[in-house]
């Protein structure tokens, strides 16, 4: 541990709170610690967010990841020392974080600027894996004051979500809590449609309407009743309203993210030596006819300059299977999605995340010819025998196949993305590409600056 040793006062400084792996599957969820920890540090004297507390998501494809892989961070000015601030987070951390699974981690940085070589690792969180040691490494060079429990694998994620200040894509996602985790949710679905219908696009997410299913309500123990993403904070605030009264609710808090931004698929995928557990995007041909395997999973070959590596669309992704068994050898497309290990009965595959045609090649079918004298069907003779109609018994060595070009089922430079239910955290649904384009003039910064007095509400 790293402790802390400044013990200033009545100086205003600003601080970057980053936690992690306070959660686990036999409960809690490290944003409804955050949104306690918000609850004691707004009573301290002369302290105040400068920003909405902020949910990044990291690589999804760890294997070892918490549920949703999200670290938390506050951006603070606050006239408390550092050690204060250290000595609270520490408790919270060690009243939630119970669990023996929860592999903690908190940073605190002090300053306005966080140093480039924080924001570099963040960036590398996104798509690969990043080292304990490292992490550590950065934070002694850096000046951080940091703490962990148990395993403290949570330390790469607070250091990673400190560097990731959201200054590019970013949406938002207002999370209510349960009063008694004990109490089963209970949502109406028939107002949930509805909220959907009212509320898109400044919505997202939030019905599967394909396969009638509520997108915003988990099914796990934690203290989590709802969460809703959309583009604005006002957009999800006034969504919730749509859903009130609730039964068994606590609180809320909204949350700035880079959820259903994509961000993790920026990276560009290198098939001469492909990663395991790596995130990204790649270009290449359909090298294999896809097929469809046990399971319903279906897989094919992508091969480019530097390599050739499978490609798999599994059976939750739903539909999108269909769009991938539509692709013919020799199409030019672009993929991305992460890089499963190998094992000893299977090499490295990408998990396809979404698929966009680039270049479709002509596909054409042939068919037997139709007979000159009673346009009955002719068969084939033989090899170079020539056909004979089935109807009136005519013969020639003269007519041929017919060939027809095939209407392809995909069109080139259509996103092609899985069904909404099979979506990660950091999945950029459609809807979310065609509002970007209608709404190219709207400032990301006046987004970021609709600060709501009602952001956090505590019952």
């Amino acid at each position: 541990m790293n402790q802390p040793s400044s013990n200033r006062k009545s100086r205003s400084g600003i601080f970057h709170i980053g936690i992690d792996d306070t959660d686990s599957s036999d409960g809690m969820c490290t944003t409804f610690l955050t949104y306690k920890l918000v609850e004691i540090l707004l009573r301290k004297s002369m302290t105040r967010l400068i920003d909405y507390p902020n949910l990044i998501r990291l690589n999804p494809n760890i294997p070892w990841k918490t549920r949703g892989n999200a670290s938390l961070v506050l951006r603070l000015e606050t006239e408390l020392s550092r050690q204060t601030l250290f000595r609270i987070c520490k408790s919270v951390i060690h009243r939630y974080a119970t669990s023996e699974r929860a592999n903690a981690g908190l940073a605190i940085f002090e300053g306005a600027e966080v140093p480039d070589r924080v924001v570099e690792f963040s960036k590398g969180a996104m798509f690969t894996v990043q080292s304990l040691t490292e992490a550590r490494s950065i934070m002694e060079k850096e000046g951080l004051s940091y703490y962990g429990l148990r395993a403290k694998q949570g330390l790469v994620g607070a250091l990673a979500g400190i560097g990731n200040e959201l200054k590019s894509d970013y949406t938002f996602e207002l999370i209510a809590y349960r009063k008694n985790c004990s109490v089963r949710r209970t949502l109406d679905k028939s107002r949930i449609i509805g909220m959907d219908r009212d509320t898109r696009p400044l919505t997202f997410n939030c019905y599967d309407e394909e396969n009638d299913r509520v997108l915003i309500m988990p099914h796990g123990p934690d203290p989590v009743l709802l969460g809703i993403r959309g583009e604005t904070p006002r957009a999800v605030k006034e969504a919730f309203q749509m859903l009130l009264p609730l039964n068994n609710l606590l609180g809320y808090m909204i949350f700035r993210s880079n959820q259903g931004t994509g961000e993790h698929l920026q990276n560009e995928l290198d098939l001469s030596s492909p990663k395991a557990y790596t995130s990204g995007k790649v270009n290449g041909i359909v090298s294999s006819l896809p097929r469809v395997e046990k399971g319903g999973h279906v897989y094919f070959n992508l091969r480019n300059e530097q390599g050739e590596i499978p490609c798999a669309a599994y059976e939750p992704t739903g539909k999108f299977r269909m769009n991938v068994l539509s692709l013919y050898l020799g199409d030019e497309i672009e993929v991305a999605g992460g890089i499963r290990k190998n094992t000893p009965k299977h090499p490295k595959i990408l998990n396809l995340e979404y698929v966009i045609p680039l270049k479709l090649v002509s596909h054409w079918k042939e068919q037997n010819p139709k007979c000159p004298q009673c346009m009955g069907t002719m068969s084939s003779e033989g090899r170079n025998q020539g056909f004979q109609c089935k109807e009136c018994g005519f013969k020639s060595k003269s007519v041929s196949k017919l060939k027809t070009r095939v209407e392809r089922q995909l069109t080139e430079d259509r996103l092609y993305l899985p069904d909404l239910k099979a979506h990660r955290h950091l999945t950029k649904p459609l809807q979310r590409y065609i509002y970007e384009k209608s709404n190219s003039g709207n400032s990301a910064i006046a987004r970021r600056g609709e600060f709501l007095e009602n952001w956090i509400l505590t019952s």
